[in-house]
């Protein structure tokens, strides 16, 4: 009945598509109208239209018509690029908060341009996100000629901007390019900043998503992070790699259904499928005589237990060249989605330190969370969003959920024609690799060009290899060799060219054919393992068949590929096998093909429950971080009250004062514990009392001679500052108490995030769980900052005698300002990956300060040059507590 229903009146994507391609042809009304106006007067119509907006005059959809006509008279003339009416479908998809999904070659980055342009007229700043550096300044700088012609200002955000200064240029841009690691990492660090105009972005308006199902899906299962160093023993991380090699490996056998499970006569086994090591009860005794402890899991031995796991996962899951590669005496982590070396990224939680030790190479120092965000929270904090893609549909339901992003499937201008065959699946991995470099001989004699497409770094080498035995001439594209990805790709497509990529190679970049090239077929991909998602490996058929050009494809596996192996080998090993498939020989069929579908399906929808888990938990983090955010942003806003929330405060401190000595309104007064309160008030507030001062009065009266107290002394003390003196005091100390309080309980955080899932042995649902004890953290935390800002503006001490003590005064004012500033410099920026914890993103070059400023700061090199820091040597005799005394 449903598709009857289609049939008739077409599916809800037709009907949106049909709507949008009505509006195209009154653009298309208006493009006679605007050829014949000078270039001046074009710009000149524009102005007026803009001016329109932003006077009220007009809304952006009323503009839409007119703005898409003339962005589309402009790309004529300066990029020489018309606008086809698909793309102007697709342009009004990305202006209604929608995906604009548009198959490769269909040129995206030009729709963009007509979002773009028409949104920029606010003035609030557009951002465009995209998947990596390359291409973040390659649109910049070829789209920018358009932006510029019509007076808009363009910025480009590359990970080789290290000036803050030169930063919040770009962002202070009308339209801003950049990657979604930058764009996040930014965000993160405006809100460690100790001075509020120090911050680099500005409003979160408008962002359109290239490859938005890379960034919003792929890589929603990687947490931004920025870490600090925390030290850590470093014998822990060989000795659990020296116990690791020690382990005996086994496989868990397959019990039948009421069967029970035997005595392993092995110490731990792999589980592949959820990338987990699983320790026997004879692998536990093992790891306890190896370290010597009676109890491995006793709380005092809690870090061996985590320092052991780690090396288990570094030695028998996390693999050398395909999750990491070992360059120059460093662990540097393979982007699974792009194959790019992700330079700097770190492992956290000590795993990048277990596979150091694992390595042989120098272990580095372990990290602590000092502020992180998912990619989910972070981009919905946009008031509009928007992204583009080839391959979203497998997703709709998730944008639709998470982001409220509605997937618009955009027809091609050119019918496709390329020809996408069925997989070729081998017995063995050898006897596929035989078949490939068969094929690839086959295709480079006929001279049509041939892109081989691995998963790995492993396997390029392995095709690589066995290509180079064959004599076949050939180029090889994968995270070792990036920096010629650019040379690489653009010969890709001539006569007999022959390139052996990793998926790095599947996005953003364009393999030009000559008529000659599509006489002959085409380019042809051949694919030789199936990714564990199905968008990767359109992307990688998306390199062929643009625009209508010829092209072919086809996936050559074997029973040994990582996909088939863990999720549905065994079925299609049973058809080979009834089969009788012979050495070499190989199964087509559209059966098999569907199996290899079914095992990405059910990968994929894995990997969605783990974002949704991440997001779940992330949520109840993100109010807190919204509340922190919030308040210190106040902090930073010369214009905020803070005198008012001082006393606010302080009536919430005396409160608990009271309280803690068991004074109560209605308690007798005999029950005071009077000694106690004034033991506190000398240890945490420096003053000095007799008993006398509280003893015999009623709670009304202990309370407000208490008040009278701390405020006259405190009112005492500030006297000598002017209002501005006191209000920047007063800011700098309540941050210097707020930031080390929320790294700590981001540090609770990850520790209750960590064990929460043991409450499901109880019966308890560890999210609801989840839910409650952070929200009881947070309480804590919140007290614990109001509390130490009293005690600490209560306990710092000026000396204003003279001119001199003056100058020194403010020049601790500027030391606290600094540490600060220095904290943020040691923080290393990092991301977390689905099934293994953390990822970190490692230290920026120390030769490349955050900050521009000719001022020595602390952890600066010293300028006497003794190569030490400038806290170890010159400035040893500065202040150490700024303003405390």
């Amino acid at each position: 009945m449903i598709i009857m229903l289609k049939m008739i009146f077409g599916s809800k994507n037709d009907r949106i598509v049909k709507g949008y391609l009505k509006r195209a042809k009154q653009i298309n009304k208006l493009e006679e109208q605007y050829e014949k106006l000078s270039d001046d007067e074009l710009r000149e119509a524009f102005n007026a239209l803009k001016a329109s907006v932003q006077a009220d005059e007009k809304s952006l959809d009323d503009a839409l018509n007119d703005s898409f006509a003339i962005t589309r008279e402009v790309s004529k003339r300066v990029l020489h690029m018309r606008h086809f009416d698909v793309q102007l479908v697709g342009g009004m998809v990305l202006h209604e908060n929608s995906i604009a999904e548009m198959k490769t070659g269909e040129g995206k980055t030009l729709v963009a341009t007509l979002a773009v342009v028409l949104n920029a007229m606010l003035g609030k700043g557009v951002h465009i996100v995209t998947v990596n550096d390359y291409l973040a300044q390659r649109d910049a700088d070829e789209m920018g000629v358009l932006y510029n012609f019509l007076g808009y200002t363009v910025g480009c955000l590359t990970d080789a901007i290290y000036d803050e200064m030169t930063k919040k240029a770009q962002y202070d841009c009308d339209i801003t390019y950049g990657t979604n690691n930058e764009y996040g990492f930014d965000y993160l660090r405006d809100n460690m900043k100790s001075r509020a105009e120090e911050k680099v972005q500005r409003t979160h308006h408008y962002a359109i998503i290239d490859e938005v199902d890379s960034i919003l899906i792929d890589e929603a299962r990687t947490p931004l992070i920025i870490s600090g160093p925390v030290q850590r023993d470093e014998v822990y991380y060989e000795k659990a790699n020296g116990i690791s090699l020690q382990m005996e490996k086994g496989e868990k056998p397959e019990l039948k259904a009421g069967e029970e499970e035997p005595e392993l006569d092995f110490d731990f086994y792999v589980d592949e499928k959820n990338r987990q090591v699983v320790m026997t009860e004879r692998g536990l005794e093992k790891a306890q005589e190896l370290f010597e402890v009676k109890n491995l899991y006793d709380l005092e031995n809690a870090i061996l237990a985590h320092h052991l796991d780690q090396a288990m996962k570094a030695q028998y899951i996390f693999v050398r060249d395909v999750d990491y590669v070992s360059q120059n005496g460093e662990i540097i982590i393979v982007d699974e989605f792009t194959g790019r070396l992700s330079q700097g990224r770190r492992f956290s939680e000590g795993l990048h330190q277990a596979i150091e030790a694992k390595e042989g190479v120098e272990v580095k120092e372990e990290s602590q969370t000092m502020a992180e965000i998912t990619y989910q929270n972070y981009f919905r904090a946009y008031a509009k969003l928007a992204g583009m893609t080839g391959t979203a549909q497998t997703e709709a339901t998730e944008f639709a959920e998470i982001y409220n992003l509605e997937v618009i499937s955009i027809p091609t201008n050119v019918p496709i024609i390329r020809d996408d065959r069925n997989d070729l699946i081998y017995n063995t991995e050898r006897e596929k690799l035989d078949a490939v470099a068969k094929k690839v001989k086959e295709l480079h004699e006929k001279g049509q060009p041939v892109l081989v497409g691995t998963a790995s770094i492993e396997k390029s080498e392995l095709v690589h290899e066995r290509l180079k035995s064959a004599k076949i001439p050939h180029n090889t594209l994968n995270a070792k060799n990036h920096e010629h990805e650019a040379t690489i790709i653009m010969e890709a497509g001539k006569k007999g060219a022959v390139t052996v990529a990793t998926n790095m190679a599947g996005r953003g970049v364009d393999i030009k054919l000559t008529d000659e090239i599509k006489e002959l077929g085409g380019l042809y991909i051949l694919g030789t393992e199936r990714h564990e998602s199905r968008r990767i490996d359109n992307q990688l058929r998306g390199r062929s068949g643009r625009q209508g050009d010829a092209g072919a494809s086809q996936f050559y596996l074997s029973l040994d590929d990582s996909l088939l192996r863990i999720f549905g080998g065994e079925k299609i090993r049973t058809i080979m096998n009834k089969l009788g498939v012979e050495e070499g020989e190989y199964i087509d069929s559209k059966i098999v093909t569907r199996s290899v579908e079914k095992a990405q399906t059910k990968v994929e929808n894995m990997h969605y429950e783990s974002r949704k888990h991440i997001l779940e938990y992330d949520d109840i983090a993100n109010q807190q971080r919204k509340a922190i955010y919030k308040f210190r942003n106040q902090l930073l806003d010369t214009e905020y009250d803070i005198d008012s929330k001082i006393r606010e405060n302080r009536i919430e401190y005396i409160d608990y004062l009271l309280t803690e000595c068991e004074i109560y309104d209605g308690a007798p007064n005999e029950d005071y514990d009077i000694q106690k309160l004034t033991n506190m008030l000398s240890q945490y507030m420096a003053l000095e009392l007799e008993n006398s001062v509280f003893e015999g009065k009623e709670y009304d009266e202990v309370k407000e001679t208490l008040s009278g107290i701390i405020t006259e002394t405190y009112e005492e003390k500030m006297k000598p500052l002017t209002p501005a003196q006191r209000s920047e005091v007063q800011r700098v100390l309540y941050l210097q108490v707020l930031d080390p309080k929320w790294r700590d309980h981001l540090y609770e955080m990850d520790v209750l995030k960590t064990g929460i899932g043991l409450r499901g042995y109880n019966q308890k649902d560890p999210l609801t769980e989840y839910k409650k004890d952070s929200y009881n953290l947070f309480m804590q935390l919140i007290d614990r900052i109001k509390h130490e800002a009293i005690q600490t503006l209560q306990l710092v001490q000026f000396n204003f005698e003279t001119p001199e003590s003056q100058a020194e005064e403010q020049a601790k004012l500027e030391a606290m300002r600094d540490e600060l500033e220095a904290d943020l410099a040691r923080a290393v920026t990092n991301e977390d990956e689905l099934v293994e914890a953390d990822f970190e993103e490692g230290e920026a070059p120390k030769n490349k300060p955050i900050r521009s400023e000719k001022k020595v700061k602390r952890n600066d090199p010293c300028p006497c040059g003794s190569g030490k820091k400038y806290k170890q040597c010159c400035g040893k005799s500065g202040p150490k507590k700024g303003l405390l005394a």
